[in-house]
């Protein structure tokens, strides 16, 4: 498995020890709001959120690496048929050049100018 995963499993676990042991209730005000709850609520929900906002951020980051990954590959195709193109006007050209030259009567394959 991922070094990652293990980091935050022992990250929740850590969250939820720390959570577990202050469970007294507390005030909690957010803009207009008040309420008592517990604390180890209030912390739980805070790494809830956190682990959410992390993972938003990623999945953006995720997002434009792989519209670069498919940006790559249409490059990729297209310079593969660019390649085939100038590898068949290379044939033909090498047909002409031993065309003209077995006309000339020059067994090298080569016009001298």
């Amino acid at each position: 498995m991922d070094w990652k995963f293990f980091v935050a499993l022992l990250f929740a676990l850590i969250v939820a020890v720390f959570a577990i042991q202050n469970a007294e209730a507390v005030e909690v005000s957010f803009l207009t709001f008040e309420m008592s709850m517990s604390q180890a609520l209030v912390i739980l929900i805070s790494a809830a959120f956190g682990a959410l906002a992390v993972l938003m951020l990623s999945l953006i980051r995720w997002i434009k690496y792989k519209a670069k990954v498919i940006s790559s590959i249409k490059s990729i195709n297209s310079l593969e048929q660019e390649n085939k193109k100038l590898k068949m006007k290379l044939e033909e050209c090498k047909a002409k050049n031993e065309a003209v030259s077995a006309a000339s009567g020059n067994p090298n394959g080569n016009i001298s100018r």
